[in-house]
């Protein structure tokens, strides 16, 4: 795991240093044993293969508990046992115990509810005490029930062996679940579920304050029908927000809904965003919004941002939109994605996430680097000034093709991502092996933190020091200091020159940074890190990893 502690003029505070610059010793520069290449879109981060399967897996989600940050469950669509013409939807999942660097994997069992037999479009959530959550689909074996179902995990996720009828009004679809998390909310651990039921008419909610165990008779969120692929959060006070998509011929609207009294009846629809529909997606994907909320005691505590993608510009880009005002008013869009305008390349399936100190996330499908729009890679924004900037990075490490057995295994909808402290787990779905063998990948994600600034100044020069400890085992601190805002790349390498991990690539503000390099997975020896900087900087020196 690697992180980045950074200070810079502006007031925000999350953590210290720790280890203060004056005692840091002025190193030598080392020459370095071979030439150094950059490339902006050459992958950064170590892809996971999680669900380890050479049947299609797709459409998945992701949750990080709260208790123990360790502890990490995904889920995902499986059709292990049955593809096109014959799609048998089972939900497949895996728990980490080490914050998503390995996982086991497990199979929900789909004979738990009455009269079902089969499960589809799983999402995570997991409350205060460390219990895990999976919402689904649930399906009788002629496919003319769908019913919206929850099942629970009280050990970590490595079981989950309780199963629950929330809803079964005959067809309900693409549901979202998230449970109130925060310690003054009168509603603290309330499950929330957010759903389209096309019997009932429209995006509705339900809610369990006991586990799961019972659910609340649903009540309407959004005004009317027509709408589908709702996303819900719930903010510090306890205010539960939706959002969802609808349309007409040609136009895609991303609407927004809330509630003040815990579920019990919800306001007037607003249109938060509006711009041309998506087309050129391939294989007839959907694509979501997306929405999160600062909970964080900081400057933008209680701000509301939602992400979705439309074609206003020509081709679908990925958009963000926030309101400062629990949900009141929203800003104008803000592009996310920095390629090319209207180049013809795509960006889809934004899922968003925020973390406790108000940092955000955006998970995304990208083909800016791809031959065509059919081939894909996975992307990171990130942005630590409230949605006003934002970081690309490319996150797959192998380019993935699009491809479909038939029309009832699609490659999905939607993908996901969690966020909690220095840990930032992805999953998304990738079809790198070829065939239609789609996998649920994840990464490990490097994190930047604001922390205070030690004085008032911003750095005279630019300077990479010394690590400190070293010799090290098998963490240290890396420090470096940029006198303006520079786009830069922080990488290691062994004592061959090969390249081994680049923690930090990207526009970082003026300020003075340490990276804590994590090298447990590495042997002793020679290690070399080089920092390079978009206004023509570069210094490299030397590191002792001694275990």
């Amino acid at each position: 795991t690697l992180f980045v502690n950074f200070s810079s003029s502006q007031n925000t505070t999350v953590e210290k240093f720790k280890y203060p610059l004056e005692r840091e010793l002025e190193p030598n520069v080392q020459p370095y044993p071979g030439p150094i290449e950059t490339n902006p879109s050459s992958p950064i981060f170590f892809n996971i293969n999680i669900s380890q399967n050479s049947a299609p897996q797709n459409e998945p989600s992701v949750g990080i508990s709260r208790k123990n940050p360790n502890r990490v469950v995904a889920a995902w669509r499986d059709f292990r046992y049955g593809v096109d013409p014959n799609a048998n939807r089972r939900v497949g999942y895996a728990y980490s115990t080490n914050s998503g660097l390995t996982w086991q994997t497990g199979l929900l069992d789909s004979t738990l509810l009455p009269g079902l037999t089969r499960n589809s479009d799983p999402v995570v959530t997991v409350d205060t005490a460390g219990n895990f959550y999976i919402a689904v689909i649930s399906i009788n074996p002629s496919g003319s029930n769908l019913t919206l179902a929850l099942y629970k995990s009280t050990n970590g996720g490595m079981t989950f062996p309780n199963a629950y009828i929330a809803s079964q009004s005959g067809t309900e679809d693409k549901e979202w679940i998230t449970t109130d998390l925060s310690p003054i909310s009168p509603f603290l651990n309330t499950l929330y579920i957010s759903w389209t039921s096309f019997s009932l008419g429209g995006i509705r909610l339900t809610k369990s304050t006991n586990g799961g165990v019972n659910w609340s008779v649903p009540v309407a969120v959004s005004a009317g029908g027509g709408v589908q692929g709702s996303s819900i959060c719930i903010s510090r006070n306890g205010q539960i927000n939706v959002v969802w998509v609808s349309g007409t011929a040609t136009t895609t609207r991303i609407n927004y809904d809330r509630s003040t009294n815990g579920g019990t009846s919800f306001g007037t629809d607003l249109i938060i965003a509006e711009g041309l529909d998506p087309v050129g997606l391939p294989n007839s994907v959907g694509t979501f919004p997306s929405i999160d909320v600062d909970n964080s005691t900081g400057i933008r505590s209680g701000w509301l941002y939602t992400v979705f993608a439309d074609n206003r510009n020509g081709d679908c880009d990925v958009f963000l939109t926030k309101s400062t005002n629990a949900g009141v008013n929203w800003s104008t869009p803000v592009r996310v994605n920095n390629d090319g305008m209207a180049n013809g390349k795509i960006q889809y399936w934004p899922t968003i996430a925020v973390d406790e100190q108000g940092n955000i996330a955006i998970l995304f499908m990208d083909s800016r680097n791809t031959p065509n729009n059919t081939i894909i890679e996975a992307f990171i924004a990130r942005s630590y000034d409230g949605g006003v900037t934002f970081t690309n990075e490319l996150v797959s490490s192998e380019q993935s093709p699009t491809n479909t057995p038939g029309s009832n295994v699609r490659f999905g909808d939607y993908i996901d991502i969690d966020y909690l402290g220095e840990n930032i787990v992805p999953v998304w779905t990738d079809e790198r092996l070829g065939g239609f063998n789609m996998d649920i990948y994840s990464a490990e994600i490097t994190e930047v933190l604001a922390v205070d600034p030690k004085n008032g100044t911003i750095p005279d020069n630019y300077s990479l020091h010394q690590n400190y400890p070293n010799p090290f085992n098998p963490t240290t601190s890396i420090w470096f200091s940029l006198p303006e805002e520079s786009y830069i790349t922080l990488s290691i390498y062994n004592s061959l020159g090969e390249l081994l991990e680049t923690p930090v690539k990207g526009t970082l503000r003026a300020g003075k940074f340490s990276v804590r390099w994590d090298a447990d997975k590495y042997s002793s020896g020679v290690y070399f890190y080089k920092l390079i900087s978009s206004s023509g900087f570069t210094d490299t020196k030397k590191m002792m990893l001694v275990k």
